[in-house]
């Protein structure tokens, strides 16, 4: 007879579903790609005629979050300078759709937001999670994106 009585349990695993990872785990690869192409896919969509709110949001979000990273965690005037050129240029755009009810750009506000968007993409890189989740909370806090009606 064996010394251990007691059957062993059956292993199970357990289930993550709906729990985020711990803030000390890095993005998947592909996460961190999503995060930097799809702001960059509706400014080209911009430059196509195509864009809606939703490119609205989603390029006017990466850009308050770049200008806030370029602020918080990274003091570089040069980054702050070109962030500050794609905040104004978002603005503009905003309101051109206020008044026509179209999305679009110029020219200099498509080289301005993606300039602020390589930047953005640069600062993700070489952040943490914990200072990218800061810098949302702020922009979370402080920033009205309630200026598109998604």
């Amino acid at each position: 007879m064996a010394g251990n009585k007691k059957p062993r349990k059956k292993y199970r695993p357990r289930h993550t579903d709906g729990v985020e990872l711990p803030i000390n785990i890095r993005y998947s690869a592909k996460s961190e790609y999503n995060l930097q192409m799809i702001p960059h896919t509706e400014l080209d969509n911009m430059l196509a005629g195509t864009a809606n709110e939703f490119s609205l949001g989603a390029i006017n979000f990466r850009i308050n979050w770049g200008y806030v990273m370029s602020g918080e965690t990274f003091d570089n005037p040069e980054v702050r300078e070109a962030m500050e050129k794609a905040l104004q240029a978002c603005r503009s755009i905003i309101a051109r759709y206020h008044r026509i009810g179209k999305v679009g750009c110029t020219g200099e506000e498509f080289r301005h937001v993606g300039d602020g968007l390589r930047y953005t993409d640069d600062m993700q890189k070489a952040s943490t999670r914990r200072e990218q989740l800061a810098a949302v909370q702020i922009v979370d806090a402080v920033v009205d994106l309630s200026l598109i009606h998604i």
